[in-house]
């Protein structure tokens, strides 16, 4: 059920349980930082630089309208610009808290950070609402994500991000309007961000109710061998084959994920789909930096196999 945060009322071990922060420790706290703190606190105090493209053996030859953007502290390699200016760091956050606060939910940026090395910058305002599941304390926060590039073709992009606390299962969401999914967001004013709020708060309101129908479905062993199988493994071959992820995924169902015992979890087709994201957000082998892992999951190979294996669940059962 959407409620107040106000209104929350949730048991201790939500709050205890939760031993991961959301964002993968790629993000700083802005709490009352001015601008200039939040920029060195993220490791986010440099500038993109510009210089001429040159090419050949010899780099003798030049393009004029083409030029190298680089980091300014580190010198590494951001991207070729044809005919643009650098978008900076210190506007790109401003961006974003000027975004939040032209909201009518008076939205405030809690959190900002970096991935790829700083070429993608995001932040995280909190929605004012929670979904508790069933009622029963299995608590889910939504953030508004927003996050800008100093990629070419990359502008402002809005999202949502889904925390369920007891477990810190994230995953991101998209927002859609009627039947078009809203990512991209050019120029904006008052009224295009209460219209995109409007829309984002619909989308949680729509995924709320998705996860009140999986967390009816009663689900055995093996329906939901039967569902892991389907998303992420071979059909022929018995379970001790099958790859490392659904075995890892059903024990997480039969007990060992955090949340499995509430009446929301225990033994349906939403603790399934809990199963899966807690091993795609805390148990999928490590590779590359936090920063890695965690682009991975919004929007890399880990968010796609999530966002597959819920429209699966969906499918089937809602």
């Amino acid at each position: 059920m959407w409620t107040s945060n106000t209104n929350q009322t949730t048991t201790p071990r939500t709050t205890t349980m939760t031993t991961q922060n959301w964002h993968h420790d790629t993000a700083i706290a802005v709490e009352d930082k001015t601008i200039d703190q939040q920029l060195q606190a993220a490791d986010l105090d440099w500038t993109v630089e510009m210089s001429g493209f040159r090419y050949g053996d010899r780099y003798q030859h030049r393009q004029s309208e083409t030029q190298v953007a680089f980091r300014s502290d580190t010198g590494m390699f951001i991207d070729t610009y044809t005919n643009r200016q650098p978008w900076q760091n210190r506007e790109i956050i401003e961006n974003f808290h000027h975004f939040c606060s032209e909201s009518d939910l008076d939205l405030k940026v809690e959190n900002i950070g970096s991935l790829e090395n700083g070429k993608r910058l995001f932040a995280a305002a909190k929605l004012p609402g929670v979904t508790d599941v069933k009622n029963v304390g299995d608590v889910t926060e939504w953030r508004l994500l927003l996050e800008d590039s100093h990629i070419n073709g990359n502008g402002l992009q809005v999202s949502l991000f889904s925390n369920r606390l007891i477990c810190t299962n994230g995953m991101r969401q998209t927002i859609r309007v009627g039947n078009k999914t809203v990512s991209h967001v050019g120029t904006f004013n008052r009224d295009r961000i209460n219209q995109l709020l409007e829309a984002a708060i619909v989308s949680v309101r729509q995924q709320e109710q998705e996860f009140e129908k999986l967390a009816e479905v009663t689900m055995s062993i093996e329906e939901a061998t039967l569902q892991l199988v389907s998303a992420f493994g071979h059909a022929t071959l018995p379970i001790d084959q099958q790859p490392q992820m659904i075995q890892t995924a059903l024990k997480l169902f039969q007990g060992q994920a955090k949340g499995s015992d509430l009446l929301s979890a225990y033994k349906t087709a939403y603790g399934l789909l809990q199963s899966v994201t807690e091993y795609f957000n805390w148990h999928a082998p490590q590779r590359g930096t936090s920063q890695t892992q965690f682009a991975s999951v919004l929007s890399g190979n880990r968010g796609q196999k999530m966002s597959q294996f819920e429209r699966q669940l969906v499918s089937v059962y809602c």
